[in-house]
């Protein structure tokens, strides 16, 4: 019994300096040590990380700069139209202006009737005014020319015209409707919803000579029409868009005068006017 007791002292002993050299300050500094080491290697590695991620965006930068000048490509330092601030480094924070759609390049003029004025156009009446983006021609006199010209365009020669029209009354005779090959003394072609003394409604052509086609067409009061009239070298053509019944042609000897609108009898509404060059 003494002997087990001593052996019992004994293993108390060493499991006590065991624990007192697991807490030694030599045992505190390694793991320090260990600990330091450890923090210093991940930063290095994030490190080296992020130069090598520098390194490649430049190289494939520098590759497609080199492609571009060997295909004979030049990039310019604003896209094509755009008022931004050219610039060539990326790391600027420049608010880049988005380069606008692109122009037809046969668009001779385009009037969307938004202001207030139109300082180029003539009128040939009284009683023309714009209201809420929409030109109208209040004359409704049955015996008055009531007319409103581009005063830019006489000496076009071949172009399409084509603008909204809305005839907003039902009185006969009356008419509503375009001007084209329009001279300096009064005469011209035009492209019309026109109702005749009788109340039939129809299309009609009148040549700047004076001649007269038509083709029944029963359009609706206080609704618009996309009226378009095309001269190109003799031949002349009158049609509302999206109804293919509803087209004329015609010969014309006069070769050249500007576009505007018309009406009589009636109030004429007109809106989103566009010529382009004809072939």
């Amino acid at each position: 019994m003494r002997l087990i007791g001593v052996i019992r002292v004994n293993l108390r002993s060493i499991d006590e300096e065991k624990v007192e050299m697991e807490k030694s300050p030599e045992s505190e500094i390694y793991d320090l040590k260990y600990a330091r080491y450890k923090r210093r290697r991940l930063m290095f590695l994030l490190l080296l990380g992020a130069a090598t991620l520098v390194f490649l965006c430049a190289a494939v930068n520098f590759t497609f700069f080199a492609a571009g000048i060997a295909l004979g490509h030049v990039w310019p330092l604003s896209p094509p139209g755009s008022t931004a601030v050219p610039h060539m480094i990326a790391s600027y924070n420049i608010n880049q202006i988005a380069p606008p759609p692109p122009v037809q390049h046969d668009v001779l003029y385009r009037q969307s009737f938004d202001g207030r004025t139109l300082p180029d156009w003539h009128t040939i009446s009284d009683g023309w005014d714009v209201q809420n983006g929409v030109y109208f021609g209040t004359n409704t006199r049955a015996d008055v020319r009531s007319a409103a010209v581009y005063g830019r365009g006489y000496q076009w020669t071949n172009y399409h015209l084509e603008a909204d029209v809305t005839a907003t009354g039902t009185v006969s005779p009356s008419s509503a409707g375009l001007l084209f090959r329009y001279q300096e003394n009064g005469h011209g072609g035009q492209c019309r919803l026109g109702t005749r003394a009788s109340g039939q409604r129809q299309l009609e052509l009148l040549t700047p000579e004076g001649q007269l086609l038509a083709t029944s067409f029963h359009f609706v009061t206080g609704e618009a029409y996309r009226l378009r009239a095309t001269a190109v070298g003799t031949a002349v053509t009158c049609e509302i868009l999206g109804y293919p019944d509803a087209l004329l042609t015609a010969t014309t000897t006069v070769s050249r005068g500007t576009v505007g609108l018309q009406n009589q009898g009636i109030t004429g509404a007109f809106d989103n006017l566009l010529v382009r060059s004809g072939d």
